[in-house]
């Protein structure tokens, strides 16, 4: 019975799936579900990009999400990457300032033609940790504005660098351009040579401050770094991506003294940039890696990280970037939502395809109540299943009672040897297919009845033989 219920129960469940199955394939043709695999691009040169992310590829894994870093040149190649379907990144880190600077009128007509048509298709997982721009100067060139670098040298960057256009923007509201300075598009180096030599009056660049170019710079003697106090807060009120940060006297060294002073920078915020069509179940989870793996709060060294303060960052609030609603989301409740928090792990365990991670999370109301009606169909005859199995096993045996109970009509109308041999042998036959019946242990007793039964009958025509032996002597 056992055996034969499960053929019953595998049929059913198969016919279900089968229903369930076609139904996904069809929302599945609808609304594409990806792979479980997140394209990061982490920028060229700077590798604390490459470090945090590297940071949030253990947990997306747990989740079933695979990581893969690539290495791109920083600004504008990160952001075309991104929108850029045939290149595959799905997200890439972007120094803040960058897609600001694409605005207002200190940008091209061609720079915000760009920035209404295109900024759209991006949105933000939020801010990372603090870039500040820091601008250094010959020792015998005090500055306490960037209005007096006109008609000076000044490094501004590579072509390449995520910050070249930040500075220029910077430089070109203070009057500072190609017309009446001279831009070079070089990085300064961490020994400061050209400051040094007097190949360069200053230099401009955006860079984390516990980057080991930043933090030689500091400690580099006969350079100036400015001091941003004066006009700090104008510069966060006509740029939202800037903040202000304030450089302690001795916060790099109290021996020798580094700096003299307080010194205010500008600052701008790494942030996390994502295609907007990126999946929902994507999104969150990034968020939630990028969430549980904040940048730490210090250096390879072991010391503080300068401007770092617990629980600043990561941050929702960009001030350039749409953030992604699912981002918010995790943000706000500071963990995924509950069924995707359930079915990533548990499908990363069962080695079960990304699919049904994204699926169940997008569709997984819309799929309980598809199931619930199937439920409905389904209990009741999964419960029939044993009555219907018992039935039937019931009716074969009951077959040959009506066989067995026809022959006993005849034994009683036998009037001669030839009628008792047809009864006889009819017996026989009856006898011998019951025999070859297979039934399951829970009808034993009903199938050794049949045959007891049988063997009765048999036994009325063994005492009728010598009746009939007689009457027909």
């Amino acid at each position: 019975m056992a055996l034969q219920l499960a053929r019953w129960s595998v049929i059913v469940l198969s016919v279900v799936t089968a229903a369930l199955g076609a139904v996904l394939g069809i929302l599945r043709a609808v609304e594409p579900i990806p792979e479980g695999r997140i394209v990061l691009a982490t920028g060229g040169s700077a590798g604390i990009y490459h470090e945090l992310a590297e940071s949030y590829r253990r947990e997306l894994a747990r989740n079933g999400v695979k990581l893969e870093l690539r290495q791109t040149s920083e600004g504008f190649a990160t952001l075309r990457g991104l929108l850029d379907r045939g290149s595959g990144l799905d997200a890439g880190f972007v120094k803040g300032g960058l897609v600001g600077s694409l605005q207002g009128r200190l940008a091209s007509e061609r720079a915000r033609d760009w920035h209404e048509r295109e900024l759209g298709k991006l949105r933000s997982v939020g801010r990372m940790f603090y870039e500040p721009i820091w601008v250094f100067t010959r020792g015998d060139l005090p500055i306490e504005s960037l209005r007096e670098l006109e008609g000076q040298r000044i490094l501004v960057g590579t072509r390449g660098s995520g910050a070249l256009r930040v500075v220029r923007q910077l430089l070109k509201a203070n009057g500072v351009d190609e017309q009446n300075s001279t831009l070079i598009r070089e990085e300064l180096p961490e020994d400061a040579g050209p400051l040094l030599s007097g190949q360069a009056d200053a230099a401009l660049f955006i860079l984390p401050a516990d980057s080991e170019k930043v933090q030689k710079l500091l400690r580099v003697p006969k350079i100036r770094l400015m001091n941003f106090e004066p006009e700090a807060k104008a510069y966060t009120n006509r740029f939202p991506a800037l903040s202000k940060v304030v450089l302690r006297r001795g916060g790099v060294e109290f021996d020798p003294l580094i700096p003299s002073a307080d010194i205010t920078l500008l600052s701008t915020s790494a942030a996390l940039v994502i295609r907007a069509d990126l999946h929902p179940a994507l999104v969150s989870l990034l968020t939630h890696a990028v969430i549980q793996n904040p940048r730490l709060g210090f250096d390879k060294a072991g010391d503080p990280v300068l401007f770092f303060r617990p629980g600043e960052f990561p941050s929702p609030d960009d001030p350039e970037f749409e953030v992604a609603a699912e981002a918010r989301q995790v943000y706000k409740s500071g963990g995924l939502p509950l069924l995707l928090g359930v079915l990533a792990p548990l499908n990363s365990r069962l080695g079960l395809p990304f699919f049904f991670t994204a699926f169940g999370a997008s569709h997984g109301l819309e799929t309980l109540l598809l199931i619930i009606p199937i439920l409905t169909i389904l209990v009741p005859i999964m419960k029939a299943l044993p009555v219907i199995y018992r039935w039937t096993m019931r009716r074969r045996l009951l077959y040959w009672y009506r066989q067995l109970k026809a022959l006993e009509r005849n034994l009683e109308d036998a009037r001669s040897q030839a009628d008792f041999a047809v009864t006889q042998a009819e017996l026989e036959r009856i006898d011998a297919r019951v025999r070859r019946i297979r039934v399951p242990l829970g009808f034993s007793d009903q199938f050794y009845d049949l045959r007891g039964h049988i063997d009765l009958v048999r036994q009325r025509i063994g005492q009728r033989a010598p009746a009939l032996r007689m009457a027909a002597e």
